[in-house]
């Protein structure tokens, strides 16, 4: 992982038209876009689609970029803009295709067989309750608990307030315990 000063140099030889300073950004943060393409979408072919096309839009708007934000933040918000962009394109629900979403996050486990397969096994529940979340939600909990950015980040990325970003992370995990109480009383 590059630390700020190498990315903000990166940054700056890239606002200078220096493609291979770009293709190490890329490199860097192109995990993180298709992960989060990946966890909105629920395809594939279609994240990696949306990794591609978001980098050209960085590319393009490289010179807007507001260096007092984190680059990391700003991959984020275009990322989420060009997912939702693509939805509404498609006219289907980020919702579908729960099964392609359950492994892409990891929880910590033990080295014991049955906590870990416990663990799996509540992870993918989770996943799934996740993925029957409404847009937002589902939004707000990934950038908050599954990709542990800030409020101030999420705010950022989403444009939402910080108290609809609070409300909107606890309905998801109010709904998504709910969902998980109805299966075991004991989760």
């Amino acid at each position: 992982m590059m630390n700020q000063e190498k990315i903000q140099e990166l940054v700056n030889r890239s606002q200078q038209n220096d493609k291979r300073a770009f293709a190490l950004l890329v490199s860097e943060f192109q995990p993180l876009v298709f992960r989060l393409a990946f966890r909105l979408l629920c395809d594939e072919d279609e994240a990696r689609d949306i990794t591609q096309e978001t980098f050209v839009k960085v590319w393009l708007s490289l010179k807007t970029y507001n260096q007092e934000n984190r680059l990391s933040t700003w991959l984020y918000k275009i990322t989420c803009n060009t997912c939702y962009d693509r939805l509404r394109s498609l006219r289907h629900s980020p919702l579908d295709n729960e099964s392609a979403f359950s492994g892409s996050v990891n929880i910590p486990s033990d080295d014991n067989i049955e906590i870990s397969l416990s663990n799996k096994q509540l992870k993918e529940l989770i996943l799934r309750y996740t993925s029957e979340l409404p847009p937002q939600q589902k939004l707000v909990f990934m950038l908050r608990d599954v990709e542990e950015l800030e409020v101030a980040e999420v705010q950022t990325i989403t444009g939402l307030s910080p108290e609809k970003i609070k409300s909107s992370l606890y309905l998801a995990r109010k709904n998504i315990r709910y969902k998980m109480n109805q299966i075991d009383p004991e989760l």
